[in-house]
């Protein structure tokens, strides 16, 4: 399972697996709003954001609500297998991924429209704090794992780490992301 997921996360990337348009859909995550608002960026921060926008368009392009019910349930998934959740944290993960994503589409959907830096930088703020809303509902020994793990990923599986980066943030990247987006 976690294979299938790591494939779903990657085929955007590769140009391969794209859905059918949804309603009036955004232009690619590779528009001249998307590259306006990287320049200037340190490599790695420009290389994740090229990584988490191809994700975010993979979710964004599905049909009706299936990116919606794609996005909660990968970052379920990809999570769960790391830190366990409770039964009693499951709805509120799945409740903070789907209220994530309502709000992560209608910004990507702007920050496409408008095309500029400074709705580049709002989008990624969205994403910093959505990655803080999930910290702060962790456990401190969830939270430790959470962070093991990516320290683990970048250390010995390097393109598994850039599939969990398409969603998450390690330490390091969350503060270059904080420094670089403000």
């Amino acid at each position: 399972m976690k294979n299938f997921i790591l494939i779903v996360l990657l085929l955007p990337m590769l140009g391969l697996g794209q859905a059918k348009k949804k309603k009036a859909a955004p232009k690619k995550a590779t528009s001249e709003a998307h590259h306006g608002g990287m320049q200037g960026l340190p490599p790695e921060i420009e290389r994740t954001l090229k990584i988490k926008l191809a994700v975010i368009q993979h979710f964004v392009s599905q049909p009706g609500d299936k990116g919606e019910e794609l996005f909660w349930q990968t970052k379920g998934k990809l999570t769960f297998g790391i830190v366990n959740y409770t039964e009693e944290q499951n709805p509120k993960f799945k409740e903070l991924f789907i209220a994530q994503y309502k709000t992560m589409y209608q910004e990507y959907i702007l920050m496409l429209s408008q095309g500029d830096v400074k709705a580049t930088n709002r989008f990624m703020q969205l994403l910093i704090k959505q990655e803080l809303e999930y910290r702060n509902l962790l456990t401190p020994e969830q939270l430790k794992k959470y962070q093991e793990a990516f320290v683990t990923m970048e250390a010995t599986n390097k393109s598994m780490y850039d599939s969990y980066l398409g969603l998450f943030f390690s330490d390091t990247l969350l503060a270059e992301y904080q420094k670089g987006f403000r």
